[in-house]
Order: structure tokens, then C-alpha cells, then sequence
């Protein structure tokens, strides 16, 4: 499983003018929907955020990766952003994050899937090259091809 499969072009948003997490949050589901991915914006957001109440998904060096297992998923995927201005996360090594991984997980896919996809982005965040090429890309051309590798 390529982590390039697992984001629709569609899915990647560039330059995400917002400040807050919850704005991010907010702003990413409505792509979701507008896109059919999510059945319910705001649902789908307040699950998002249940989780996010549990620990914090910024997992460090600029990066968060919040998802929602939600029952208003209609096709698991992950969207990612990229955001203008640096936004508090309360991020394990207390950085801004400027990167986001938003997963949207389907009921059915709840289990080994939600860890598998959770653990392609986890294992493709520790190569420095992909990171370093994530944060430097300026078009979703940029961005598929660093998920590519």
C-alpha cells in the first residue's frame, strides 16, 4: 500500500489560509465533503475532535495527523494540507505545525486498516527526504510525486 493511494489528488490542499486547529479541522472536512468523501461536515468534525480531546496528534517537527473514525465517512482516505501560517497543536516537542495528514476513517475500515494507514504515514514521516520534500512542495504535482517514493 503506497501512501500516494491513499490521498486523491482532490484531496490536497495547498496553502490552508487558517489559524486555529479547529479551523484546519473545520476547513479540511468541508473538502472532504465537497468532494464526497464524508456524508456530514459537522459530525464528522466533532468526532475529529472527540479524538483530538483524547491526546494530541501533533506528533512533532511541524506535522499532525488528526483523524476521525466516523460513521459519516463514506470512503476512507486521508487529505493533506499545508498551511500558510504555523498553528498551535500542542505538538509532542511543542512545535507549530505547517503539515497536515487528515484521516477520515469509514466504519468498515475501523480496525487493521485505520492502523495500517496510520502506520504507512507514521513510517513515511520518519524518512527525512520525504519530510523535507512534503514542506518544500508548492503544487499538488510536488506533493504526489513526494508521496510516490
Amino acid at each position: 500500500m503506497h501512501l500516494v493511494n491513499l490521498i486523491d489528488k482532490q484531496n490536497i490542499v495547498m496553502n490552508l489560509d487558517v489559524r486555529t486547529r479547529e479551523e484546519a479541522i473545520k476547513s479540511l472536512s468541508v473538502k472532504l465533503h465537497d468532494n464526497g468523501f464524508i456524508s456530514d461536515t459537522d459530525r464528522f468534525y466533532q468526532d475529529v475532535l472527540q479524538r483530538e480531546s483524547y491526546t494530541t496528534t501533533g506528533i512533532g517537527n511541524g506535522i499532525a495527523i488528526p483523524h476521525g473514525k466516523s460513521k459519516f465517512v463514506n470512503e476512507t482516505t486521508v487529505i493533506f494540507a499545508n498551511t500558510e501560517h504555523e498553528i498551535e497543536w500542542n505538538s509532542l516537542d511543542g512545535s507549530k505545525v505547517k503539515i497536515i495528514f487528515l484521516m477520515a476513517v469509514a466504519p468498515e475500515n475501523q480496525g487493521n486498516d485505520h492502523l495500517q494507514v496510520l502506520a504507512k504515514i507514521a513510517s513515511k514521516l520518519m524518512d527525512d527526504d520525504f519530510v523535507k520534500a512534503i514542506k518544500q512542495a508548492k503544487t499538488p504535482d510536488q506533493v504526489v510525486k513526494a508521496l510516490s517514493k
